[in-house]
């Protein structure tokens, strides 16, 4: 009887050593993940995908903005760095008023006031978004109805992302 617990108990710790080392190989994310993630956040089309030291490498296609070059850590799903590769020329008074001004990523202070615009108020701190909020604003508000909103701005098309509000 003894032989038959120690060869299960046996058996049960070779199956949770198996699973363990199976979950530990697999990252948190996959490329097509976090390919998709990015086009969704930006807005933009992957145009190509690689996989290289621990990386992910993403061209990704904004519409009327251009070429982005983003790499992602293959593990956390993080955006690690964004480059601009190509501006995208349009007719428009706005885009040409951007590409004047040399400007892809909207300052601090543009990203405030888009969002006094959804949030009226006085910002009370504006800092960049890090980890799931990589490429944005997280703009603090004293709202004027007494309550305090964050309200998260997409740091190159200056989207209104997100509208939270503290209790």
């Amino acid at each position: 009887m003894k032989k038959v617990i120690t060869a299960a108990i046996a058996i049960a710790a070779a199956a949770a050593a198996f699973f363990l080392y199976q979950s530990l190989q697999q990252p948190d994310v996959t490329m097509n993940e976090a390919g998709e993630k990015l086009a969704e956040q930006y807005g933009g089309t992957v145009k190509k995908a690689e996989q290289a030291d621990g990386e992910f490498h993403y061209t990704i296609e904004v519409p009327d903005e251009g070429q982005y070059s983003m790499t992602v850590d293959s593990e956390t799903g993080e955006l690690m760095a964004m480059t601009r590769l190509e501006t995208v020329e349009n007719d428009s008074a706005a885009q040409e008023e951007k590409t004047e001004k040399g400007a892809r990523q909207l300052t601090p202070e543009e990203a405030g006031e888009i969002a006094l615009k959804k949030v009226p108020g006085t910002v009370d701190d504006i800092e960049r978004g890090d980890g799931e909020e990589a490429g944005s604003y997280l703009v603090d508000i004293d709202a004027q109805n007494g309550e305090e909103a964050t309200v998260r701005i997409n740091a190159i098309s200056g989207e209104v992302l997100s509208i939270s509000w503290d209790d």
